[in-house]
């Protein structure tokens, strides 16, 4: 199964896996990593590591949703990107890590990450275009 990393400034990536697990159920080889001020990059780096080993241990991959392009959590993950082993997909929104969460098996981390971009985009919506 393709591990994924959700990895934002402060506590949001925390907060994004516990409203999934609270619509989907516990998920495996699911982890949230948090940047804040006060932690040094080579400690978050070094915790990144060890969260990567873990949600990684099938050896089947591993996705990155991160919050924003061009920021700490992104620049953080870049270091870990291995063609067809880490992928990061960076706009990560509530749809786009249930999607990662239901459709990781079976697909590779590239199709996953394909996926997800695509999908992550198409669930912006204006509500007000549609009623």
């Amino acid at each position: 199964m393709i591990g994924i990393v959700v990895i934002t400034h402060s506590s949001l990536a925390y907060e994004f896996i516990k409203a999934a697990e609270m619509i989907v159920g516990s998920a495996d080889q699911l982890q949230a990593v948090s940047i804040d001020r006060s932690i040094g990059i080579e400690t978050v780096q070094h915790h990144m590591r060890e969260v990567l080993d873990e949600v990684g241990r099938d050896g089947d991959g591993i996705i990155i949703l991160t919050d924003m392009f061009g920021g700490t959590p992104t620049n953080v993950s870049a270091e870990f990107l291995k063609a067809g082993q880490v992928e990061i997909v960076t706009g990560v929104n509530l749809p786009m890590l249930l999607k990662s969460i239901s459709a990781r098996e079976g697909k590779t981390v590239g199709e996953l990450a394909e996926l997800l971009k695509d999908y992550g985009q198409k669930a912006v919506m204006r509500p007000a275009e549609m009623l």
